[in-house]
């Protein structure tokens, strides 16, 4: 039995060429997703960053801005919601930092609401779990910096070399 060409190419190349087409496009999937979700977290951490110190500065205290921090609080969850949607939820799950990204999500959507303590805190709870996710290596700091407006990375960059104090600093009372 003799193989042509055109059966050669039909039985064995198109398969082939077609199963690595779907690794590099699942691969290639997964890297935007990823981009997606660091863009926003990076844009929400800017936000409830500058929103924490407008807040607690001379003027916002006197105003009284952080009891009214959840009514003013500018963050989005809509690349997380497109990507933790039932179709795609799955290859979510499948990023390393799934876990990590979905943790920070979580905190992100508890401080709009009503719940005992402050906005305040729980927005910079969030912005704790960001900074340790990325100090410890959990979230791709290198991507995060990449995908980070130009005010942001700064910050980054200060956090990442220990020039900027974490939020977590700000949370735990020395001792306990």
């Amino acid at each position: 039995m003799t193989l042509n060409w055109t059966e050669i190419l039909e039985k064995i190349l198109l398969p082939v060429g077609g199963y690595f087409a779907r690794v590099l496009q699942t691969i290639f999937g997964r890297r935007r997703m990823q981009k997606h979700l660091y863009r926003e977290i990076c844009r929400n951490y800017h936000k409830l960053d500058l929103q924490i110190a407008v807040s607690t500065s001379p003027t916002g205290l006197a105003q009284a801005a952080p009891l009214q921090f959840a009514e003013r609080i500018d963050i989005s969850s809509n690349v997380w919601n497109f990507y933790n949607d039932e179709k795609r939820r799955a290859s979510l799950f499948e990023l390393n930092e799934a876990d990590a990204i979905a943790r920070i999500y979580d905190k992100f959507s508890r401080i709009g609401i009503d719940l005992p303590g402050y906005a305040l805190v729980r927005a910079k709870e969030a912005l704790a779990e960001v900074e340790e996710r990325l100090v410890d290596g959990t979230l791709d700091s290198k991507l995060f910096e990449k995908v980070s407006t130009h005010e942001t990375r700064p910050f980054v960059a200060d956090l990442m070399s220990g020039k900027r104090e974490r939020y977590r600093k700000f949370l735990r009372p020395p001792g306990l």
